[in-house]
C-alpha cells in the first residue's frame, strides 16, 4: 500500500485517508527488536480478538501468523473485518539503501503466509515495523490490509492498555511529551527523566504484569525481592505509563509525603521506597508505613494506587492483622498483594541483556563479544539488571580493550556494587555484625540459639533487638529467608 490504501471491505481508498495517522507520534518499533515487536502485535490482537499467544505460528525470517476465523475489528479504524482473517507479523531489519526493494521483500514474505492456511477466500491483516510511505502498490490484493509503523504508532497512542502492557514502547517514541502534559509534570514528583531513560532498557517481566494486575484489583501492591532486581524500575514504569493517561506520579519516602500530596479529586499513583534520594538502606523505615496501614488502605481506590518497594515484613504483618480483624471484604490478605521481583527466567535475562546492549549502541566488535558470552552472562548466579547495566557501561568505554571483556564480565557481575557497599557501611553495628556472624554459621537451617551465639562473638554490648528481629529487618535487602 503506497499511494492508495485499503478500506476494511477491500475497496481502494486514497492514501490520504490512511495518512491521517501522521498526526500521531511515531514509535521507532525497530529499536524494540523482533521479540518485543512480536509481543506488541500479540498483545494487540489478543485484546481485540481474544487470541492467545500459543495460537500463533512462527515462520522463517521474523514472520508470525494466526488465523482468526470469526474476524475482528480493524485495529486502526474499528470497522469490522469479517472472518476468516489471517493476521501476519512481518518484521524486517532496516536497510540504509534501496528502500523500495526492502519493502517488496517484506511484502512478498507476508503475502505468501495466508496460502499456508489452505485455499478459499481469506482476508489478510499485515503488521510491519517498516515505513511503507511512498512505496509502490504492495500487491497482495484488495482483501489485504497493511498497517505499517505509522498506523501502528497511531494505535499505540490511542490505546493506554497497550502502553501499560508493553511500557518499553515509551522508550522508542519520538516525542513522549505529547502524551504527558506540562501541568501534569509540574504537579508530579515522580522522577520523570529517570523513568524515560529506563523505558529504553526496561523489560516487562511477569513481576511487572503481576504488579499491574494487583494494582488494578486492590490499588495496592508490595513488590519484594533483593536489591538490583528491578523493584523500583517496575514502580517507575507503571508510574510513567499512568502519567501518559493523565495520572499524577509521586515518589514518597515517608507517609507524611503521601498525605501532603494526596488529592481525592485527581488520579494519582504513589511509589513508597526508602531509597529515593539516598544510597543508604534504612531498616526502620517500613515501620512508619505499617503504623498507618489502615488509614493508607482506606485512602486507596480505582484512581489512587500505592506501590511499596521496600522491606515487606512490617507491611505483611500489618495487612495480616487488618485482614483478620476487619475482614477480607475490606482489606486484602498479604499473599494477594505481594509480588516477587526476584524470579527471572533465562529468556527474560537474555532480553534484559539485549535491551541494555541495544540502547548502548556498542561498536560491532563489542556487540560480537557480548553475543559470544551471552549464554555465560545469562547463567551467571549474580545476574541482576543493575549489574548488566554496569557491565554494558564498562564494555562501552573506549578505554577498555577487547581483550579485557571476559575479565570485565566476571568483575561486573561478581563484584559488590557501589550502592550495596554504601548501604552496608550505613548499617548500624548490630546489623553489620549479624551479617558477619552468619558467615560463621554452617550451611543449611540455623537455630536462633546458634545464630545468637555467633553474633555474641562479633558484637560487643547489648543488642537493641533480638537476633530474629534483626534478621527480619535485613530480609530482602541483604538476606533471603527461605520458608
Amino acid at each position: 500500500m503506497g499511494a492508495t490504501g485499503d478500506s476494511p471491505d477491500g475497496r481502494r481508498v486514497p492514501r490520504s485517508a490512511y495518512a491521517g495517522v501522521m498526526d500521531a507520534g511515531v514509535y521507532r518499533f525497530t529499536e524494540l527488536g523482533w521479540l518485543q515487536f512480536e509481543r506488541l502485535c500479540l498483545e494487540l490482537i489478543g485484546m481485540r480478538a481474544g487470541v492467545a499467544a500459543s495460537d500463533w505460528k512462527r515462520h522463517a525470517d521474523g514472520v508470525s501468523s494466526v488465523l482468526v476465523e470469526r474476524g475482528l475489528p480493524h485495529p486502526l479504524t474499528g470497522e469490522p473485518l469479517p472472518g476468516p482473517v489471517c493476521v501476519v507479523i512481518s518484521w524486517w531489519r532496516p536497510m540504509t539503501n534501496n528502500r523500495a526493494a526492502h519493502f517488496r521483500c517484506a511484502v512478498q514474505r507476508a503475502a505468501a503466509v495466508p496460502y499456508e492456511y489452505g485455499p478459499g477466500p481469506m482476508r489478510a491483516l499485515v503488521f510491519t515495523n517498516i515505513d511503507a510511505q511512498g512505496a509502490a502498490d504492495w500487491g497482495p490484493g484488495d482483501a489485504a490490509q497493511l498497517i505499517d509503523m505509522h498506523g501502528l504508532s497511531a494505535i499505540v497512542d490511542r490505546d493506554p492498555e497497550l502502553r501499560r502492557r508493553l511500557p518499553s514502547l515509551l522508550g522508542v517514541r519520538d516525542d513522549l511529551d505529547r502524551l504527558v502534559s506540562a501541568p501534569l509534570l509540574e504537579r508530579s514528583s515522580l522522577d520523570h527523566g529517570a523513568a524515560r531513560s529506563l523505558a529504553r532498557i526496561f523489560v516487562p517481566t511477569p513481576a511487572y504484569a503481576r504488579t499491574l494486575d494487583v494494582l488494578q484489583r486492590y490499588g495496592f501492591a508490595v513488590v519484594t525481592g533483593p536489591p538490583e532486581m528491578g523493584k523500583t524500575a517496575i514502580a517507575r514504569m507503571i508510574g510513567l505509563t499512568q502519567m501518559t493517561t493523565g495520572w499524577e506520579g509521586h515518589e514518597c519516602v515517608t507517609p507524611e509525603q503521601l498525605w501532603r500530596r494526596l488529592d481525592p479529586s485527581r488520579r494519582q499513583l504513589f511509589v513508597a521506597d526508602d531509597a529515593f534520594g539516598s544510597t543508604e538502606y534504612r531498616p526502620d523505615s517500613a515501620e512508619r508505613w505499617a503504623v498507618q496501614m489502615e488509614r493508607i488502605l482506606r485512602s486507596l481506590d480505582d484512581s489512587h494506587w500505592l506501590i511499596w518497594t521496600s522491606r515487606p515484613a512490617p507491611l505483611r504483618a500489618g495487612l495480616g492483622r487488618l485482614h483478620r480483624e476487619r475482614g477480607a471484604e475490606r482489606f486484602p490478605a498479604p499473599a494477594e498483594v505481594l509480588v516477587d521481583a526476584a524470579a527471572l527466567d533465562p529468556a527474560e535475562k537474555t532480553l534484559i541483556l539485549f535491551r541494555h546492549a541495544k540502547a548502548a549502541e556498542l561498536p560491532a566488535a563489542r556487540r560480537d563479544a557480548i553475543r559470544a558470552s551471552g549464554a555465560e552472562l545469562v547463567a551467571h548466579p549474580h545476574f541482576t539488571p543493575e549489574r548488566i547495566r554496569r557491565l554494558i557501561a564498562a564494555v562501552k568505554s573506549p578505554a577498555r580493550g577487547a581483550s579485557e571483556l571476559a575479565e570485565l564480565s566476571s568483575d561486573a557481575l561478581a563484584d559488590v556494587t557501589e550502592a550495596m557497599a554504601t548501604s552496608f557501611a550505613a548499617l548500624g553495628d548490630e546489623h553489620r555484625d549479624l551479617l558477619v556472624a552468619m558467615l560463621e554459621t554452617p550451611a543449611g537451617p540455623v537455630s536462633e540459639r546458634d545464630l545468637t551465639a555467633a553474633l555474641r562473638r562479633h558484637h560487643d554490648g547489648a543488642l537493641p533487638h533480638p537476633p530474629a528481629e534483626l534478621v527480619d529487618r535485613l530480609t530482602d535487602h541483604f538476606l533471603r529467608v527461605l520458608r
